[in-house]
């Protein structure tokens, strides 16, 4: 990795990775993350799924 990519990571401006769902805890929930391609730094949220039924 160069300084520079650690400069930019140190400050807030990361690489973001691509968008991961998770969806084992319950049947209603997904759990996201998304992983930084610098440092490694995971982002991590909890969205609740769409109704289907619409």
């Amino acid at each position: 990795m160069t300084t520079i990519g650690l400069i930019l990571c140190r400050i807030g401006l990361h690489r973001w990775g691509r968008k991961r769902g998770y969806d084992e805890y319950s049947s209603n929930v997904i759990e996201w993350e998304q992983r930084c391609e610098r440092c490694g730094k995971r982002k991590r949220w909890v969205e609740v799924k769409r109704d289907r039924r619409r």
